[in-house]
């Protein structure tokens, strides 16, 4: 179609439609030669479309008006048409709304355009066009009421993506009550109003109005930098989701994670993985409530009681256990409320207590709104405690797991394919999605370390779970439940180690012993010629007899006062056990020499009557961080104790910053006036996708900082000669001590630690 054409009808439409395309052609004038013909080639087509509908000729009216004011709003114009309903008013108004937000800025415009289609399908469920008139107005009412439109046009465009996605929870109020405080957050930083728009404003679902306007002054207030504001209300910063879990009330996920899990494991026979939905953020059709992956159940942080906590968990795990949806009579479910209403009613058959739960929920909380399916039947409406359906996250999971496993089964032949299931199905609780990266890490993790630790389920011995944040330096902010450490005994097979010191350094620890026991306060301390006190001073009372016969006033000073001395100092030592410890310093391996330290060391802490604690640490990646119990501060140094401190071998890596925060939880636990944490090391802090040096240094700085404020007294001790680089960055100087020679360290400690609490 182009204006030479002499067979075209120029009345009527194809006169309209011809006049739309030279409008095109004027539009293009000043385009390069080879990107205007594809734009025209493309006009063309959508025009000879739209010439088979009805109302083609208003259509083509709108379309010179949106050529006319900018040629890029055309095509996207065209492709949204087929979409629209056949109402002249209505798509008069819809093209002039396009036009209005064209004179804000063209991307907000082509984005309006774009999203129709979805936003139609999504929010015209009773066939009421003027819900997606309103939808776009709402952008253009932002624009009218932001004082500088260039700072908030990429928070409107998110709004138009965001609000029209399929299951967005959103209302229309609530989104005009988000844009005004998109508005407000814009007038400190454009991007940071864009992500709170984009994402950041789940962090609020569980957040009224108040509450969701408080925690954003105290994100403009606390907030310094503008990576930090950015952070914060993107969702992503922990400052962001504390601020979050202190302004609302209810019951905190990580209180009632454990007995959640049970619960779970107990209707489906099988241990499921619970995590906070806020990995989900920015996942398709993910709204902010309960959902689930296939393999891993997300639930938000808080709930307004336990009892709701366990309502949304059940249901989550009855659409985990069955997938791809299918009802009870056998038929493929595919309409979201149909799903639901499914699992609900499989849940009810295992467990019929808990009608009576749900219909409280559904008095206290009635549904907004009941669903219409694209038949027009009417389906039951939405209950609180169902959550988000993500089939798509579902499918790229269970394709992720499959593609991963026949890679790994080629290349990785001796791991069981389990594990590498285990494995990935962490990396994705921790939020990583993309199967390369994926495959990657897991290389990574194969690759540099043969897994000598095994699973938790695989251990004969009990074995305690953690979860630690860690600190991202490229975020500037914690990844929360970050790392897993797997608290457990070290082996007590019986060994000589221990003796063998004792035999061989016998005149050593003697002397030790005997200087640690005059560090021991004696019971009471007298302080004579006191004004008060426990009894008479024989002394000072003739003295101030003889002095009143002198003429002088009588002295009061005439008591003994007794006063109590306790030494209350407890130390948690932190053994370094990274693969490196195997190797020998003149002809002794540095384990061995730690060993013998530590041998010594609780020979004269025995003396002197500290309590003190040791453990042994080494890991294989975020979710293998191993702490060895040898001795815990409520234990006695038997031949148990000393058993498993001979047993200590070399194994794995080094994630400083998780073990530090651990030990720190643990003196935590010990009422002491003086706290002090001790780590022996042979090396910088490294591990499996610990990042770069520069990540893992800021991590246990990070960790060591957070132990002084909890009143501990870190000190790390290395025999790492290029220590001083990376050590100066982790602790002050005086926090810190570089070994010249590792077999030192066992004369070296006893005596550090009487200058540490002398």
């Amino acid at each position: 179609m182009h204006a030479a054409d002499t067979d075209m009808d120029v009345t009527g439409s194809s006169r309209a439609g011809m006049e739309a395309y030279e409008a095109a052609i004027t539009a293009s004038t000043y385009l390069r030669p080879g990107p205007k013909k594809k734009f025209l080639d493309e006009v063309e087509k959508r025009i000879r479309a739209a010439e088979k509908l009805s109302g083609k000729k208003v259509l083509f009216a709108q379309a010179k008006q949106v050529c006319r004011t900018n040629w890029s709003l055309l095509l996207p114009f065209f492709d949204a048409v087929d979409a629209l309903p056949r109402d002249n008013r209505f798509i008069a108004q819809w093209a002039k709304l396009a036009l209005d937000l064209a004179k804000y800025d063209i991307d907000v415009a082509i984005t309006f355009l774009n999203r129709t289609p979805d936003a139609l399908q999504n929010f015209d469920r009773q066939q009421d066009p003027e819900s997606v008139i309103h939808w776009g107005n709402q952008g253009l009412q932002t624009f009218q009421a932001a004082t500088d439109t260039q700072r908030i046009w990429k928070a409107v465009k998110a709004y138009l993506i965001e609000s029209s996605a399929p299951n967005c929870s959103q209302t229309m109020p609530r989104w005009r009550f988000l844009l005004d405080q998109a508005i407000r957050i814009s007038t400190r930083s454009i991007e940071s109003a864009h992500q709170f728009i984009r994402s950041g404003y789940k962090i609020c679902l569980n957040l009224n109005s108040d509450e969701t306007v408080r925690w954003i002054d105290k994100g403009l207030k606390q907030s310094g930098s503008e990576q930090e504001i950015i952070n914060f209300f993107s969702g992503i910063s922990q400052k962001s989701m504390e601020t979050g879990d202190i302004l609302t009330s209810g019951v905190a996920l990580k209180e009632k994670k454990n007995i959640l899990s049970i619960i779970c494991e107990a209707l489906l026979g099988k241990v499921v993985e619970l995590r906070s939905n806020s990995v989900l953020l920015g996942c398709n059709g993910f709204t902010g409530g309960a959902a689930t992956d296939g393999r891993i159940i997300y639930l938000p942080d808080k709930a307004v009681e336990f009892r709701f906590f366990k309502l949304l968990t059940l249901h989550q795990a009855m659409l985990l256990n069955n997938f791809p949806y299918t009802g009870l009579d056998g038929t493929v479910l595919t309409d979201p409320d149909r799903i639901h209403a499914d699992a609900d009613q499989r849940l009810i058959q295992s467990l019929p207590s808990l009608t009576r739960e749900m219909d409280k929920y559904l008095k206290d909380f009635p549904p907004a709104e009941v669903s219409i399916s694209p038949d027009g039947a009417v389906g039951a409406a939405a209950k609180p405690w169902w959550g988000d359906i993500l089939p798509d996250l579902m499918q790229e999971t269970d394709n992720t797991l499959t593609w991963i496993q026949k890679k790994a089964s080629q290349e990785y032949e001796d791991i069981p394919p389990e594990l590498v299931e285990a494995l990935i199905s962490s990396l994705l609780a921790g939020g990583e999605r993309a199967p390369d990266a994926l495959w990657q890490l897991l290389g990574e993790m194969l690759d540099n370390i043969e897994f000598t630790s095994p699973d938790p389920e695989e251990l004969k011995e009990s074995v305690k779970l953690f979860f630690y944040k860690e600190w991202d330096r490229n975020l500037s902010d914690y990844k929360l439940d970050w790392c897993q450490v797997r608290q457990r005994f070290a082996r007590e097979h019986q060994n000589d180690f221990v003796l063998n010191v004792k035999k061989r350094l016998d005149g050593t620890i003697r002397l030790i012993r005997k200087q640690f026991m005059k560090l021991k306060p004696e019971m009471f301390r007298k302080f004579q010629a006191q004004p008060i006190g426990d009894s008479l001073d024989i002394d000072a009372l003739v003295q101030a007899l003889t002095d009143m016969h002198s003429g002088v006033a009588m002295p009061e000073n005439i008591y003994i006062r007794r006063e109590k001395k306790v030494r209350d100092v407890s130390v948690f030592f932190l053994v370094d056990l990274s693969g490196s410890t195997d190797e020998e310093v003149n002809g002794r391996k540095i384990i061995d020499i730690q060993k013998e330290a530590m041998a010594i060391m609780a020979e004269a802490l025995e003396a002197l009557g500290d309590p003190y604690a040791i453990y042994g640490f080494s890991t294989e990646g975020r979710f293998r961080v191993d702490m060895f119990t040898i001795k815990d501060f409520e234990e006695i140094y038997d031949e148990k104790v000393q058993y498993r401190l001979g047993n200590l071998q070399p194994q794995g890596l080094t994630r400083m910053g998780t073990v530090v925060r651990h030990a720190t939880t643990r003196l935590e636990e010990v009422s002491a006036a003086v706290k002090i944490l001790v780590v022996l090391t042979d090396g910088r802090p490294y591990d499996m996708e610990y990042g770069n040096l520069e990540y893992a240094i800021a991590d246990t700085k990070k960790a060591v900082q957070e132990a002084r404020c909890k009143k501990i007294h870190p000190f790390i001790i290395t025999s790492d000669q290029k220590g001083s680089d990376y050590l100066q960055m982790i602790s002050p100087q005086t926090e810190c001590i570089i070994l010249p020679r590792v077999e030192l360290l066992p004369t070296l400690l006893p005596a550090l630690y009487r200058r540490l609490t002398g």
